[in-house]
């Protein structure tokens, strides 16, 4: 009994004095270094005990002292971090009183025999050293199976939406390597998609610079956000990937893979999928190597010399890539090669790419369309297949021939097919909705194109530090042929001439089209000081098009039609040149500089592909751009970007053609050869401001447009409705666009928040018979989103958004629109037991247009639970619900130039899918005897 007594005795006391204790306490202390000097911007860090994961952080102020308020009162580990310094850590136990405070806590230097232990045993579960902020991915715990993404979900600072877009410190994300190299092209997405959480050692998020700063070696303060992931060693010198397979109702169906081999110089990568549930795999981003024309992109840009303007060019062969924009039903293959080869002054990648998408479209669309004091309308019910199909390689190699010389050469090469049939019911009414035409279109066309890319970029640095030479020339060629058959019967209610009722098409059209670009630009960079530079470049181009059409009448025997046949030669010369003077100090750099351009357009109309010069045109366009640029990197990594240029920008060749196109027998458009360039002055400002104390951020951004001799497109509108349009120069367009993104944690590593908004104004002028109208068009959104993260088991976001569009029109004051579009998303991920996952999200949009009486609400619900097996997690079932409550369609409501339509189109609603998942971990020491591979 006495022992009872005593052991019951014990836990009250013991009991006594744990409530004594206060459930939340402040802990603060000072980081000093051994001689008892402050370290500022020190990393402090409080752990769990368990396991090492990030509680709260703070950085150290400029008297070196720190603060974590309202935490709770338990073990943890204190870690602090500084470079140059060994990490210091610290053992906390509960505080007997509110405020725990740890004096000074004094830090010793590195020393250098010292270095290499301190890189292989200082874990922080974050670093920051100066614009770049590493964390360590073990600290931040994810359920077994995760993606990259969803390790990027956890990590403070970093955002992910719903759609695999990722925005760091409120910045897009550009670019995401692996261990430093490109994997499959330059999207985002593909390696945080593809890659799993299991993989990655480190995540490193950094200011990228231009590739004209990185050629130089002088910062010309043009920055973009991206991430480098780097892997574990032991997936480094292994294999890894997944294997996916899912059956579902409705006959609906995935197979999807990816497999990876790396080893410290190689990295070799295959993926593929095949699906009906509208995963097309490939968007305009995920496209980036394989474009044609990218053989100047923003990475490798040969373009040197401030931007201006230029010529418009497009490659794409007639858009043939798969840019499913979430209408209808799709089916899709696709599969891709990725090599990258690495070592001393080497860097080699590589990739190959095949998809191929069959859609099948069934569209309703409104359309009003305004005159001067009327209206008219119509309806379209549209049924469209298209299948597409694109081979793409590309091969980029970087090799440093010795310390002054570097060599950069690109290729890329794309062989592309697309098959598409329309079916279309039109019907067009009067402003008093009485039917006045009817028309049935019967279209399709088949295309066949091939383009090939090159660049190739030289630097040399000299001695003098700061004088770089660079040389870059490319090529771009692109040839299409194809067939185009247009059939339609129109029927003109109101018309009294019998011959006129009704109106018959059968034209077959046979396209032969050919492109070329050669490109050359030269740069010298000469240092006046140790500060200012002095920069010289000049821009050659010659784009040089053949566009042959042959048309015939169906209707009588394929009789040619001459008024409808074509052959067109046209040359665009471009040739620039400028200079600019740039201040580049202690993170200021401003540029003022100046360029002079030409144009020289030559082109020839023929009858036909072997018939005499029909008409020929030559024009010559001079201007002068004056270009100012200012990027400041202020203090507490506060950055302002002030710029000001005058754009001017030639015709895009395909407006120049004196081409008729007739496949909308009721919407004929033109071309026009007498077109100018089009010029604009556009000014912007932006301002960010990022605390690594908080990881709280806010971007602002401002940016106004001026227009003279814009490229619009005027109308003419006879009494069936039918609309011919042309492209003309008018003055007199403005755009005006404010914008602000925001975060900040409410609770540190727990809870945050942004907000964002955005405000545009913008006014368009057109003639419609003749009659000048303006269209003043004001947008404004608002969002608002939440990401909750309470614990390793539990992710939460919530975001909303509001969209407002009001739409003026000059020639019918009546019919100004209001266009709202606001929308709600929630998403949960739960481990809610052992090995159990449950997934789901809500995402809510409403459509709202009185004008047109248009009020739609979507609800969209998917929920899934899935379940780990094996003792490596290995194996993973899931079994999905998409859009439960059976409602989802695609909405487009638009407003532009003189209409307002809106778009209804069926898209994959309700299914259920049941899906296996197999991981295949590394397996380093059984690769070792084939060094790797």
């Amino acid at each position: 009994m006495k022992k009872i007594l005593l052991l019951i005795s014990i836990l009250l006391f013991t009991h006594l004095v744990n409530a004594q204790n206060p459930s939340r306490i402040v802990i603060k202390g000072s980081i000093k270094d051994t001689a008892g000097t402050a370290l500022s911007a020190a990393t402090v860090m409080l752990l769990q005990p368990k396991d090492s994961s990030l509680v709260n952080f703070a950085r150290a102020n400029e008297s070196g002292t720190f603060e974590f308020k309202n935490v709770r009162n338990a073990n943890y580990i204190l870690k602090v971090s500084y470079v140059g310094y060994l990490p210091y850590q610290q053992v906390l136990s509960p505080s007997a009183s509110e405020i725990n405070d740890l004096g000074n806590l004094k830090i010793k230097p590195i020393a250098k025999e010292l270095i290499e232990v301190v890189v292989k045993t200082a874990r922080a579960p974050l670093t920051i050293r100066g614009d770049t902020i590493e964390y360590n991915a073990s600290s931040f715990k994810v359920p077994p199976g995760s993606s990259v993404e969803d390790l990027l979900r956890r990590l403070p600072g970093i955002e992910v939406d719903a759609s695999g877009n990722i925005k760091a410190q409120g910045k897009d994300v550009k670019k995401v390597l692996v261990d430093g190299k490109t994997f499959f092209g330059d999207d985002p997405k593909a390696a945080t998609k593809n890659l799993g959480a299991e993989t990655i050692s480190k995540i490193q998020v950094f200011n990228d610079k231009s590739e004209q700063a990185k050629l130089t070696g002088v910062d010309d303060g043009k920055k973009e956000k991206a991430i480098n992931l780097e892997l574990k060693e032991e997936f480094k010198k292994g294999a890894f990937g997944k294997v996916t397979v899912a059956a579902g109702t409705e006959s609906r169906g995935v197979l999807r893979g990816n497999y990876n081999r790396f080893n410290k110089k190689e990295q070799f990568s295959i993926l593929g999928y095949t699906n009906n549930i509208n995963e097309t795999g490939v968007n305009w981003n995920d496209y980036g190597e394989f474009k044609g024309n990218n053989s100047f992109n923003n990475n490798d840009n040969g373009d040197f010399g401030f931007a201006n303007g230029g010529s418009r060019y497009n490659f794409d062969g007639g858009d043939l890539l798969n840019n499913f924009d979430g209408k209808g039903f799709t089916n899709n293959f696709g599969t891709g090669l990725n090599y990258n080869y690495t070592f001393q002054k080497t860097k080699f990648s590589s990739s190959y790419f095949y998809n191929q998408t069959r859609l099948s479209l069934d569209q309703f669309e409104e359309k009003k369309t305004f005159l001067q004091n009327s209206f008219f309308s119509n309806t379209d019910t549209t049924g469209k297949t298209d299948f597409r199909r694109n081979h793409s390689v590309a091969m980029r190699v970087e090799q440093m021939l010795d310390s002054s010389n570097t060599l950069i050469a690109k290729a890329n090469l794309r062989v592309s097919h697309s098959d598409v049939g329309t079916n279309q019911s039109q019907r067009y009414f009067t402003d008093e909705n009485t039917l006045n035409t009817t028309s049935k279109i019967d279209n399709s066309s088949k295309l066949n194109s091939l383009g090939f890319s090159g660049s190739l970029i030289f630097r040399h640095k000299f001695k003098k530090k700061g004088r770089n030479f660079a040389l870059s020339t490319g090529l771009n060629t692109n040839s299409s042929d194809g067939t185009e058959n247009l059939n339609s019967l129109s029927r003109f209610l109101n018309a009294t001439n019998v011959n006129e009722q009704v109106k018959a098409l059968g034209q077959l059209n046979q396209n032969e089209n050919k492109a070329t670009l050669i490109k050359s630009s030269l740069f010298f960079l000469e240092p006046i000081s140790k500060k200012m530079y002095w920069e010289s470049f000049y821009n050659f181009s010659t784009d040089h098009r053949e566009v042959g059409r042959e048309a015939f009448n169906a209707l009588r025997n394929n009789s040619r039609f001459d008024s409808l046949s074509t052959f067109y030669k046209n040359t665009i010369n471009y040739n620039r040149v400028g200079t600019s003077l740039r201040y580049s100090f202690k993170g200021v750099n401003v540029t003022v500089g100046l360029a002079a351009l030409r144009f020289d357009l030559e082109g020839k109309l023929y009858g036909g592909k072997d018939y005499p010069v029909a008409q020929s045109l030559t024009k010559s366009y001079d201007a002068v751009t004056p270009n100012i640029s200012s990027d400041i990197a202020l203090k507490n990594n506060t950055y302002l970007s002030l710029n000001y240029t005058l754009n001017v920008q030639a015709p895009d060749i395909s407006y120049l053609q004196p081409v008729v196109n007739n496949n909308n027998p009721f919407y004929i458009i033109t071309g026009n050869p007498d077109l100018l360039p089009e010029k604009s002055n556009n000014l912007s400002l932006y301002f960010n401001k990022f605390d690594p104390a908080t990881f709280s951020y806010i971007n602002l951004w401002t940016e106004y447009n001026s227009y003279s001799s814009q490229i619009v497109y005027n109308q003419t509108v006879d009494e069936n409705f039918v609309t011919r349009t042309r492209p003309e120069n008018l003055s007199g367009g403005k755009n005006f666009n404010v914008g602000t993104y925001i975060g900040f944690p409410i609770v540190k590593t727990k809870f945050t928040l942004n907000l964002n908004g955005n405000a545009s104004i913008g006014n368009s002028p057109t003639f419609i018979n003749g009659v000048k109208n303006e269209t003043d068009n004001k947008s404004y959104q608002l969002g608002l989103g939440f990401n909750i993260n309470p614990s390793e088991k539990l992710l939460m976001n919530v975001s909303g958004r509001l969209g407002f569009n009001n739409i003026n029109y000059s020639i019918e004051e009546r019919q100004n629109q209001q266009i709202r579009n606001h929308g709600i998303d929630a998403s949960v991920k739960w481990n809610f037991a052992k090995k159990l996952f449950l997934e789901t999200n809500l995402d809510y949009k409403t459509y709202r247009n009185d004008r047109f009486g248009f009020d739609q609400n979507i609800p969209i619900y998917n929920c899934s639970v899935r379940k780990l097996f094996g003792k490596e997690n290995k194996v993973e079932v899931r079994l999905a619900a998409f859009d439960i409550f059976n409602k989802r369609q695609n909405i487009v409501q638009m407003a532009s130039q003189n209409y307002v339509t809106t778009q209804r189109a069926l898209t994959l609603a309700r299914y259920f899918m049941l899906s296996f998942t197999y991981n295949m971990k590394g397996h380093a020491d059984k690769l070792k005897k084939n060094g790797g591979w």
